[in-house]
């Protein structure tokens, strides 16, 4: 009986053990939190994951002086896609490092050279996404500024460089191109934007006859199971950078883009209009209200526990570390 006891005292001495941690914010303030109890650890520790990656993804914008397109075994028939710069910039400061976001491409021919197409205009849909796909609503985007525009296909960002195109962006292509008759196989591209070592690589690929029919005989767009998948189901695409013109964005109308901190409110069947603005940054505040939801039933807590003369550290640990 008395080893039994001895056992559970030191099981109870194990989840009560203290742990207290010191961490400096932007603004040189010490902070100290000691917690006793695992889920209160648990909890601590989760809460620094998008903390972490908002602050790396405010150096995004770092990348853009170092873009690098792909241009290795490009087939010189075909169509070349030019890219204003300007449009670039703001998708790849808008990003997250880890998580994909993607945007529809829009332009048009220059008068003097059918081969070309120049990007003008890109759309956020509203989407959530993991590092390895994004979830978009099936409606494509309808409004009067694209209608004199014809669909180019659309760019997504990665978290890491891969030689070829994910199969799941396969699948995904060729269900919109088959789902879609305004959509065209030979002109609609998918574009890659990697997130490489300070700098971001970019990539177009355009799907080939055997790359469609492989595609879209997969149900599930986010295939992890590439079986049959081959390197002749893709061709890459002629891409250029140029300054010479600029793009602009169109955004969704009354609702925000990123429902990556509220995706339950995003499904496939969603409507939704746009206007012409540009995206707000993925870690906008208006994008993750719980955040904010979350601080202010820190302060009523907070409120409740100062005049019982505890210590109030609550306050001082929500800092704004995003200026």
């Amino acid at each position: 009986t008395a080893e039994i006891k001895k056992k559970a005292a030191n099981e109870d001495a194990a989840q009560l053990q203290a742990v207290t941690t010191k961490t400096t914010n932007v603004h040189g303030d010490e902070l100290i939190v000691t917690t006793t109890s695992p889920y209160e650890q648990s909890t601590f520790g989760s809460k620094t994951d998008w903390r972490v990656r908002a602050i790396s993804a405010s150096n995004l914008h770092l990348r853009v002086n170092h873009i690098y397109v792909n241009s290795e075994d490009i087939k010189e028939t075909g169509y070349t896609y030019v890219v204003p710069k300007n449009v670039l910039k703001k998708f790849i400061t808008i990003a997250d490092l880890r998580t994909q976001i993607s945007g529809y491409l829009y332009g048009v021919s220059p008068p003097d050279n059918p081969n070309v197409k120049e990007v003008r205009c890109v759309v956020i849909p509203p989407q959530w996404g993991n590092h390895a796909t994004t979830h978009l609503p099936t409606q494509l985007p309808d409004h009067e500024y694209l209608r004199d525009l014809e669909p180019l296909g659309w760019i997504h960002t990665q978290p890491n460089e891969t030689p070829h195109l994910p199969p799941q962006d396969c699948a995904k292509h060729a269900q919109i191109l088959e789902k879609n008759s305004s959509w065209d196989g030979e002109k609609a591209i998918v574009v890659t934007c990697s997130f490489t070592p300070g700098s971001c690589s970019l990539t177009a690929y355009k799907l080939t006859p055997k790359g469609y029919e492989w595609g879209r005989q997969q149900k599930d767009q986010n295939v992890g199971n590439s079986q049959g998948y081959q390197p002749s189901h893709y061709e890459k695409v002629q891409m250029l950078l140029s300054d010479r013109f600029y793009g602009y964005y169109m955004v969704p109308d009354g609702q925000p883009w990123n429902y990556n901190f509220m995706g339950v409110k995003h499904s496939a069947s969603m409507k939704y209009a746009l206007k012409l603005a540009n995206p707000k940054e993925y870690y906008h505040e208006s994008h993750r209200p719980t955040h904010f939801l979350d601080f202010a039933s820190a302060d009523d807590q907070d409120l409740k526990t100062s005049g019982s003369g505890k210590e109030n550290v609550t306050e001082i640990d929500r800092e704004n570390v995003f200026e």
